[in-house]
């Protein structure tokens, strides 16, 4: 079979008939060329398809992208749409052992993240995305003052012991920092010298004496 012309022969029909959404017949949106390819989230992009044709279409997707880099791709689309309801099968079980071992393994080409970000960009949920900087003031003012546990403190701790540091046998002379004399500041309520990051994240207005002068 022929699972292209297939593909097409689906796809001609739904932009002919130019089903809308909101009708008596339930359509969903489909990408014509899956964004797991690169394909643009535009207008030119996407045509309706009932419920069957849109199942059908990614069978036959993860039919014509077998033994590519984006096979793994189209078996998460049909286990996603067979999760809200799809047609179950074979096919659909064929598809669904590929997408458990590829989590498993989480096999994710090179070419793939490339597609996918291309996909992704400009969307604010994902990739080229930035916080304006309000956002990020009220970001800030909502972490200040939070305390994280003794018991959280404790699970850091195990979970890091033994653990290398990732600039353990780095060469200080490299570091353009090195021998740069450090800002110091003095804590007008106990007194203790230090560096102004450390100090002004607990002492200062956070000083633990604070409230005893």
């Amino acid at each position: 079979m022929n699972y292209q012309k297939v593909y097409d022969s689906i796809v001609s029909n739904a932009l002919v008939r130019n089903t809308h959404k909101g009708g008596s017949v339930v359509v969903e949106s489909h990408h014509i060329v899956p964004k797991h390819c690169g394909g643009p989230d535009t207008k030119n992009n996407l045509v309706n398809l009932t419920l069957r044709e849109h199942y059908v279409c990614h069978l036959l997707l993860a039919k014509m992208y077998k033994n590519t880099p984006y096979y793994a791709g189209m078996c998460r689309a049909v286990v996603a749409m067979n999760q809200r309801g799809g047609v179950r099968s074979r096919a659909y079980e064929a598809i669904r052992s590929v997408h458990v071992k590829n989590l498993r393994s989480q096999v994710i080409s090179k070419e793939q993240k490339q597609a996918i970000s291309l996909a992704n960009r400009g969307n604010k949920h994902r990739a080229g995305h930035k916080n304006s900087t309000e956002h990020i003031e009220i970001l800030r003012q909502s972490r200040l003052g939070s305390k994280h546990s003794t018991e959280t403190k404790q699970n850091w701790s195990i979970i890091r012991k033994g653990k290398i540091p990732p600039n353990k046998g780095m060469i200080k002379e490299l570091s353009p920092l090195y021998q740069v004399k450090k800002p110091t500041v003095i804590c007008p309520h106990c007194d203790k010298v230090g560096g102004a990051p450390a100090m002004k994240r607990f002492h200062f207005e956070n000083c633990k004496t604070k409230e005893k002068y």
